[in-house]
């Protein structure tokens, strides 16, 4: 049996699928995390733990080829490490793309088009005519705009102001100095300037909950979210000359599970796109492998 492997390596977990050439999933491995900038050494042996745990179900199989998509690949100093270990371990040709383009891949079937996505970060990604350009994915500290993170920290800069000019703590900011075990807005720095980008993250769903009982503000910042997500998505759709009726697709918790984020996102496209083509469902990244895969073996 002929296969291809895609590898997914994010911050967390890597995932291993194989695929035969028709594109159905044939097996599955998983491992811990296959982001090389956390510790190399470590993510390369759960690449290759993923990997060989995928391939042990198949009896007598003929690997064609394998893509990974790893998440921080673009910020690896020397790419040599990850691709010693991949030959010395598996005698198979290997491609390795940042993971933004797996996912780009699979949910756009290896066409053409936009990938939007927001989790505890922002970023947009456009292929067309293969060329590839991005708007977003600048950090945490220079933009992330429509991100988790960003969701939280405007609602952690709106609790300083409260505090500043002295007005009464909103429900919200209540819920969140329970949360965090303080009683005072003073006491914010010690979370903010110690906690990860992903802890701050974490106060979405707090936001959401008290956007859906009709706070004001926090359904203005998801609304916003959506706004600054579509912005990104817009500036791509012009450096890439795309006609009105480009494919654009979503991913990430921000943008697929919060309804004000995702309907703003969308009535903002159409302002400018009325024609656009929306993929909203929601795909394992390492489809996206097989469809960069066929492009080299065909």
């Amino acid at each position: 049996m002929s296969y291809i492997i895609g590898v997914d390596g994010g911050g967390s977990k890597t995932e291993a699928v194989a695929y035969d050439l028709e594109g159905n999933k044939l097996s599955e491995g998983k491992s811990g995390y296959g982001n090389l900038l956390i510790n190399e050494k470590q993510a390369i042996a759960n690449i290759i733990q993923a990997i060989e745990q995928c391939v042990a179900p198949i009896n007598n199989g003929n690997c064609h080829y394998i893509c990974l998509g790893l998440a921080g690949y673009g910020g690896v100093e020397n790419p040599q490490g990850i691709k010693s270990a991949l030959s010395k371990a598996f005698n198979t040709p290997f491609t390795i793309v940042n993971d933004g383009i797996i996912a780009h891949a699979a949910l756009l079937k290896g066409k053409d088009g936009i990938l939007t996505i927001s989790g505890t970060g922002s970023v947009s990604i456009g292929i067309h005519n293969s060329i590839e350009k991005l708007a977003g994915g600048w950090g945490h500290i220079l933009g992330d705009e429509g991100s988790g993170y960003w969701i939280a920290m405007q609602t952690f800069i709106k609790m300083t102001k409260e505090e500043d000019e002295g007005l009464n703590y909103s429900h919200l900011t209540k819920l969140i100095l329970t949360k965090l075990g303080y009683h005072s807005v003073l006491e914010l720095k010690k979370f903010i300037y110690t906690a990860t980008k992903a802890e701050i993250a974490a106060f979405v769903p707090l936001i959401v909950q008290h956007a859906e009982t009709g706070d004001d503000f926090s359904q203005n910042i998801l609304r916003q979210a959506g706004y600054h997500l579509s912005k990104n998505t817009l500036d791509v759709c012009k450096k890439l000359n795309f006609s009105e009726n480009v494919t654009i697709a979503i991913k990430g918790s921000i943008l697929t599970n919060i309804p004000l984020v995702k309907s703003s996102f969308i009535y903002h496209i159409k302002l400018e796109k009325p024609e656009v083509k929306l993929v909203l469902e929601d795909v394992s990244s390492t489809l996206g492998c097989y469809y960069i895969a066929l492009k080299h073996i065909s």
